[in-house]
């Protein structure tokens, strides 16, 4: 799932999907790809937000590694959400021509020091080929045997079950 600019309907969606959709079809994740940006993650660290119909705001271009650091707080959020459902998350860095190795760097570190399998995907530049780093990730994490479950039991009330959701997810 990708870390949207709150973050809220990506939570929504994978606590929806773990607890509803997989119930229901019986089929359960292997791993979760969460995809990031280094602009997104400048973005939830301080950065000016871009507008529509405007020049990107230069720090978007410009190396920032304490903006990408403060962003990635929501990002390792989400890889802890995946954990809570026993899921291997694999963080993709969908890298642009901006994006310093320094910012990419402090990513993969931050996220690998949760817990999480961190790959660099090019694909938008190098086609198949620069997303042989991500699918080699996803391999190995679907291959890891699965803890998944979901975050509640059905015979839970149900206010107890919004309460754990809210301070679980939220």
């Amino acid at each position: 799932y990708h870390v949207t600019e709150s973050g809220f309907a990506a939570d929504i969606g994978f606590e929806k999907f773990c607890d509803l959709k997989c119930r229901y079809s019986g089929l359960t994740p292997d791993a979760v790809v969460v995809v990031a940006t280094i602009r997104a993650l400048k973005n939830h660290g301080g950065a000016p937000a871009p507008k529509l119909g405007h020049p990107l705001p230069e720090v978007y271009s410009k190396e920032n590694v304490g903006f990408v650091e403060k962003g990635a707080e929501n990002l390792l959020h989400h890889i802890g959400i995946a954990k809570k459902f026993g899921v291997s998350p694999v963080v993709c860095i969908s890298a642009f021509f901006s994006d310093t190795p320094a910012e990419i760097a402090r990513v993969r570190e931050l996220c690998e020091n949760a817990g999480a399998r961190v790959a660099v995907s090019r694909h938008w530049e190098l086609g198949g080929e620069g997303a042989i780093e991500l699918a080699e990730a996803v391999i190995e994490a679907a291959n890891e045997p699965s803890t998944f479950k979901p975050l509640f039991d059905w015979s839970m009330p149900y206010k107890e079950r919004i309460e754990l959701i809210a301070k679980e997810i939220y």
